[in-house]
């Protein structure tokens, strides 16, 4: 329970003021744009994954038959890696992209300054929700025991459909934060627990039974030995 209630603000997505969807560029703000109310940004499987719950104002249609399709760019800074200007956006090395063009469409990382890029697993969308989820060693590069920690990343969002755009964050300074862990079961009695307390059982019911042999052999030698000769 205690943990429990440790781990409630990690719960609470960081919120995004709705209807605050504004124009790219100097174009007008389209119809269909998504509006971003809130991000939940965790750092798991051993902070070697992170993850991004992003969750919109209405359920998503993807492609989206009425208007452009939804971009999203997760802004990444590492702080090990020089940081450039791409796109207007100051401060980023690394991107984390998804093109809402197919529900089965991958999510791409792209690593910035040294021009490449990769392409990982698609979102999971559900309803208003879409959660990327990316390990540290495609985000960030590998080490050397195969893994690579996200806790040093700094992110923000970009949701952008042709020329609008809603933004939580502007340069990526935002911390993942650790997945909320539940309270582990209380264990169970051991094994050598229960055989401590059926031996100590086992041991008081042979005493007894010992003691009244005794005493029934001790009583019949006084019988015999006070009796008539």
């Amino acid at each position: 329970m205690v943990a429990l209630l440790l781990a409630l603000p990690l719960l609470v997505a960081a919120r995004d003021p709705r209807a605050d969807v504004v124009a790219c560029g100097s174009a007008s703000v389209g119809p269909s744009t998504p509006d971003l109310v809130s991000v939940e940004a965790t750092a798991q499987e051993l902070a070697t994954a992170a993850v991004w719950r992003l969750t919109f104002a209405a359920p998503l249609v993807v492609p989206d038959p009425g208007g452009p399709p939804m971009r999203i760019d997760i802004l990444v800074r590492d702080p090990q890696v020089r940081t450039v200007t791409v796109d207007g956006e100051r401060g980023v090395n690394r991107i984390v992209r998804w093109d809402a063009t197919s529900v089965d469409q991958p999510v791409v990382i792209r690593w910035v300054p040294e021009h490449s890029q990769t392409s990982f697993n698609p979102p999971v969308i559900e309803g208003n929700t879409v959660e990327l989820r990316v390990p540290g060693r495609i985000l960030l590069g590998e080490s050397p025991d195969g893994a690579e920690s996200v806790v040093r990343l700094r992110w923000s969002v970009r949701v952008s459909a042709g020329p609008s755009c809603d933004r939580f964050g502007g340069r990526p300074t935002l911390r993942l934060d650790d997945a909320p862990t539940s309270s582990p079961p209380a264990p169970p009695a051991s094994a050598a627990t229960a055989d401590g307390a059926g031996s100590s059982g086992s041991a008081s019911k042979f005493f007894i039974v010992g003691g009244t042999i005794i005493l029934g052999l001790l009583a019949l030698w006084s019988l015999r030995r006070l009796g008539p000769r």
